[in-house]
């Protein structure tokens, strides 16, 4: 029997799609959920062997995929964020001490990941594995968490006793909370203490697509992104300024978005959604309630970017 306790979660980066790197040096990965699994489709047989019982099903294929779902923290997901957004962060942009990520590049990451049962010594690795989705959630009241779907190629499965490799522990660094949020900018102006936004959502998706080869039995030949999409929301007070970005879906009027936030170190993100449409209904409530407007949006014209600013004594 397994305790959930002694669940472990491992990632390394690959040089070759769909190669673990030997040795397997990894870098332990904190989460509060991972789905990533394999599933097996297969076809009933419509053989006739004499009696009414069904043949056995054919197998036709695998996929290799599910989410890593966690708290968020400064550092620990950097290279996952990258391999959503399909680049790299530039070092010492947009000044020195800051580097900056823009979603929708041309770099390819991949990682094989390990899930691992310490308890009972089985253990999964999982290669070509590509981040398709990105989701950053910001509750009213509450944590941060960072979501991340995950497709990958093919599975390696052992008992006894995990790869061999070096592993790297986890950051100690705090995890992120609503509390961490500073000032967010609508077109440039705060909405502290005006239109007060309460909660934000932002979700990258790749709408990534396998591609399946005859010769590979059960790997997957390649996973191919198509039209990125960033779409999101976020849920404002009723106000002036409310009611004025409500009008804009009117007349297709576009707005800009920054978000920033820091932990109690002083690490720093901010995301800048340089140009988003958005959609919103009037807003309705009892006679003892507080007015609030939730506005969808999607990322249009310009990607969005995201700033990493480590804290420096």
């Amino acid at each position: 029997m397994s305790s959930g306790s002694r669940q472990l979660l491992q990632i390394a980066p690959e040089t070759v799609i769909g190669t673990t790197p030997t040795p397997f040096g990894r870098q332990t990965l904190p989460f509060t959920e991972v789905t990533l699994d394999s599933a097996a489709t297969k076809e009933d047989s419509n053989t006739i062997v004499g009696n009414r019982l069904a043949s056995k099903g054919i197998i036709t294929g695998v996929d290799y995929a599910g989410d890593i779902n966690a708290e968020a923290k400064f550092g620990d997901y950097d290279k996952l964020i990258e391999a959503a957004a399909f680049n790299k962060f530039a070092v010492g942009v947009p000044t020195v001490g800051s580097d900056k990520l823009t979603f929708g590049g041309s770099v390819r990451q991949t990682f094989s990941i390990l899930r691992g049962y310490e308890d009972i010594a089985n253990y999964h690795t999982f290669s070509g594995v590509h981040v398709n989705t990105f989701n950053l959630d910001i509750p009213e009241q509450g944590i941060v968490t960072f979501g991340f779907g995950l497709m990958g190629k093919k599975r390696v499965v052992a008992n006894g006793a995990a790869p061999t490799g070096t592993i790297a522990n986890a950051s100690n660094n705090p995890s992120l909370s609503n509390v961490s949020v500073g000032q967010i900018l609508l077109d440039g102006v705060s909405q502290a203490g005006t239109s007060c936004v309460s909660a934000f959502s932002f979700a990258w998706d790749n709408s990534m697509q396998v591609q399946r080869c005859l010769g590979l039995g059960l790997e997957i030949g390649a996973i191919i992104e198509t039209l990125a999409n960033g779409t999101g929301s976020f849920t404002a007070a009723w106000s002036t300024g409310s009611a004025a970005n409500y009008e804009k879906q009117f007349t297709n009027t576009t707005i800009s978005l920054v978000i920033p936030f820091t932990d109690t170190k002083g690490n720093k993100y901010e995301l800048t959604l340089p140009e988003v449409e958005i959609t919103g209904s009037l807003p309705s409530g009892g006679n003892s309630d507080l007015l609030q407007a939730t506005f969808e949006y999607r990322v249009v014209g310009q990607a969005p970017t995201l700033v990493r600013t480590p804290f420096t004594p």
